[in-house]
């Protein structure tokens, strides 16, 4: 039986590719013959090969794996009821061992990021300060998602995974798959916008991540009474190695598991129509996430000058950013409320060759006053990062363990720079 599945599937993937391949072929075809006028026809045309690309996609990943998962149609009635939305497909779930999870998080993390964005990523992150030298953010991260996990969704595909732990007759796992189902079912309606940075990226999933921990919730609630006589064993593996692991991935977990659901839940209080609003547009700046009640921040952009050499990746690390880059200082009410001052930030990863990578990070606070708290808390912080007693002195460089040199800079009474640098000829190019 397994066999023919295999083989039907495999024909629908052929019959999906061929059809792409003639569409694309009628659209090149017919391109070539027709004027400008008619580039709505041959739009229409891609979209359908994109469509038949898509479902090519997810054909050849239930061909892989431990196969098709087969979801309880009660689980996706109630999810249904539960957001008052429908789901536009078939939800798919598949299966898979536990161990095999950790690459596929890192895999999909690759797609989505792009190529060379994770690395990118972990070089800038490791050169502002969020991450230890000897620190790997897409490993790491990939690790904290899968061990112990029962299930997981994969925001590239739109799709879920369950993993060889999970156990039907279990109430926790019950609860886990109709916060999978409540993801996939967002996911369907709210798609990724493709020119979003990594900021949005997360705000967007704390929220989608928070409506699904509240269908998770509920589900706990209502099933009290069995869980009372049910032994639900801690684990404790993942805890250890939550704890094993830096701030800054500790902070970005709890952001997403935390936060995304206190903002989710002050939504739904508001009603279905408010939270749909919400879905629709969701906040693009992390400090919507952590700071949801009315602030007076002024509107303002964090500007990056001229940098030598190539700009590889260029992005902000928000409000969320600025605490957690705070927070191994040891107080956690300054490193929030100088991160609830910010205006903007955004950083840039460059290079003058292939070995010579540097780091510059802009951020921009609501008047003098933020600013300059801001300034001693930098000192502060740039001082441990460059393993010195005293702190750090705006426009003097000191360097750090690793051999690189940092400065931090004031270019006007709102604005701080950072900058990190393997080459003292780099803070007179900046312009």
């Amino acid at each position: 039986m397994a066999i023919r599945h295999l083989s039907t599937l495999v024909c629908l993937m052929g019959t999906a590719v061929g059809a792409a391949g003639w569409l694309y072929g009628s659209n090149r075809q017919k391109s070539a013959q027709v004027d400008r006028q008619d580039h709505v026809t041959i739009a229409e045309l891609e979209q359908k090969v994109q469509a038949l690309t898509t479902e090519n996609e997810k054909l050849r990943s239930l061909s892989q794996g431990g196969g098709e998962f087969a979801i309880p149609p009660d689980a996706v009635t109630r999810v249904e009821n539960q957001t008052g939305l429908s789901f536009l497909s078939t939800p798919i779930v598949h299966r898979l061992a536990n161990e095999e999870l950790r690459d596929r998080v890192v895999a999909s993390m690759e797609k989505k990021l792009g190529p060379g964005g994770l690395e990118d990523r972990n070089t800038a992150y490791q050169l502002i300060g969020w991450l230890g030298m000897e620190d790997r953010f897409g490993q790491q991260w990939a690790a904290l998602r899968a061990v112990g996990a029962r299930t997981w969704f994969d925001e590239t595909s739109g799709e879920g995974w369950v993993t060889d732990r999970y156990q039907e007759s279990n109430v926790a796992d019950q609860a886990s798959l109709l916060k999978l189902l409540t993801r996939i079912l967002l996911q369907q309606h709210f798609p990724p916008s493709r020119e979003i940075d990594d900021e949005s990226m997360r705000t967007r999933e704390a929220l989608h991540s928070g409506v699904a921990a509240a269908a998770e919730a509920k589900f706990f609630q209502e099933n009290a009474r069995a869980l009372g006589f049910m032994s639900l064993k801690e684990d404790t593996e993942a805890q250890q190695l939550l704890l094993s692991l830096p701030p800054f991935l500790q902070g970005l977990s709890s952001f997403v598991a935390i936060d995304g659901k206190s903002y989710a839940d002050a939504q739904a209080v508001k009603g279905r129509e408010e939270l749909m609003k919400t879905l629709h547009k969701p906040p693009l700046r992390s400090g919507e996430i952590l700071f949801p009640y009315e602030r007076e921040i002024r509107e303002a952009v964090a500007t990056l000058p001229t940098t030598p050499g190539e700009a590889i990746l260029e992005d902000s690390g928000g409000a969320l950013g600025v605490k957690l880059w705070l927070d191994p200082l040891g107080d956690a009410l300054q490193a929030r409320n100088l991160a609830e001052k910010l205006c903007h930030d955004r950083w840039r990863l460059f290079a003058t060759s292939d070995f010579d990578h540097h780091v510059i990070w802009v951020t921009e606070w609501h008047d003098e006053t933020a600013a300059k708290a801001a300034v001693q808390a930098f000192s502060r912080m740039g001082a441990a990062h460059a393993g010195s007693e005293d702190d750090m002195s705006l426009g003097v460089a000191v360097k750090t363990p690793e051999g690189r040199i940092l400065r931090i800079d004031q270019p006007t009474a709102t604005s701080i720079r950072l900058i990190n640098t393997v080459d003292p000829t780099i803070f007179s190019a900046i312009r």
